[in-house]
């Protein structure tokens, strides 16, 4: 029998994108109908796996990684063919030395962190701007790259547009700068924002499931000033939302992608580690860029007059992401999956 365990972590350091991502994939996952156990390991607090636990798969929440490795050796003692996906940031070749060493006989990796990543057996980098030239030179197993693999929640494919939006104004605009927002720059961008926008143009800022108590409280005294300012706290489900935008404005991490496929117009912020991607989305007119965190304003009030980019941006995105990506790439790990199956030794 084939089982299998998705391993990410998830805080208010590093934010919650490896937790929605590896619930939507266990989602696919499980829909092949081809195994016996999908595990949800997740090295995150009892309340944000309560937040983005899959139905219908175990979902195991644990302190630190020493008690996920401690699980997964448990897990593995059991006589099914383990495969183990791992969405974990600055993967090592040790961690990959540990995994086979625990008996995980195909191994997988989501994102592209780490050294660790050219020795797994199935890599996938679903940035939209790479091609397979950007897989390691050293890497010799399978790789899956570009927005054809692009992990998007059930709940946003379910209610994709049969068009892209082609509004004649910016009504309506979204904040989501990711579930922990770790620099606070929501506040930063919504209190030099708020006070020069025409009176026309609303703005609703999320609050993530992660986002610091005293950045929420923040956000909520800015908006008590404002009536053009609405906050909501981690709502669900976030497409009906982004659905009634004009223009969401992200970190051009995982929202981003999520508003594409809903053929929506983006715009995003560049920040720490996030601009390189925010940069290569906006080469591909995916986005917009808006520059740092003190460029963002003015740049964004001037973009709102440019509704003929806006509409191309939003029918390009959503061409390019139509929200298939877990599901592709589900079958080949299933497939995979079969074809490494090795025959268990009489001690297990």
């Amino acid at each position: 029998m084939h089982s299998v365990v998705l391993h990410a972590a998830g805080n208010s350091q590093i934010g919650v994108g490896h937790l929605s991502r590896t619930a939507t994939l266990a989602s696919a996952l499980l829909k092949t109908q081809n195994w016996r156990r999908v595990v949800v390991l997740w090295e995150a607090s009892s309340d944000l796996a309560a937040y983005f636990a899959p139905k219908g798969c175990e979902v195991i929440s644990v302190c630190d990684r020493q008690a996920a490795l401690n699980l997964r050796t448990q897990l593995t003692a059991t006589k099914d063919n383990w495969t183990l996906i791992t969405d974990l940031l600055n993967l090592q070749p040790q961690d990959v030395l540990t995994a086979r060493t625990q008996g995980f006989q195909l191994l997988c990796h989501i994102n592209d962190s780490g050294s660790g990543r050219s020795l797994v057996d199935l890599l996938v980098d679903e940035d939209a701007f790479k091609t397979l030239a950007d897989l390691p030179v050293d890497f010799q197993g399978t790789g899956l790259v570009g927005n054809a693999y692009r992990i998007i929640q059930a709940s946003m494919v379910q209610n994709r547009p049969e068009s892209a939006w082609s509004g004649n104004r910016v009504h309506r605009i979204l904040v989501s700068l990711g579930g922990a927002d770790p620099a606070n720059l929501t506040v930063q961008l919504l209190a030099d924002l708020c006070p020069q926008l025409p009176p026309s143009v609303y703005v609703t800022a999320i609050i993530g499931p992660a986002f610091a108590s005293t950045h929420t409280q923040m956000l909520q005294k800015l908006a008590q000033h404002h009536d053009n300012l609405q906050v909501l706290e981690s709502p669900q489900p976030l497409a009906a939302i982004l659905l009634k935008q004009d223009l969401i404005i992200t970190l051009g991490g995982l929202t981003t992608y999520e508003a594409l496929c809903l053929g929506k117009p983006c715009a995003a912020i560049g920040w720490s580690y996030m601009s390189k991607y925010v940069e290569a989305l906006s080469q591909m007119r995916l986005l917009i860029n808006l520059g740092d965190i003190q460029q963002a304003p003015a740049n964004l009030l001037n973009r709102l007059q440019h509704l003929d980019q806006l509409t191309n941006l939003a029918q390009l995105g959503w061409q390019r992401i139509d929200g298939q990506g877990a599901a592709r790439i589900a079958v080949e790990v299933m497939e995979l999956a079969l074809r490494t199956t090795q025959p268990q030794s009489s001690s297990e």
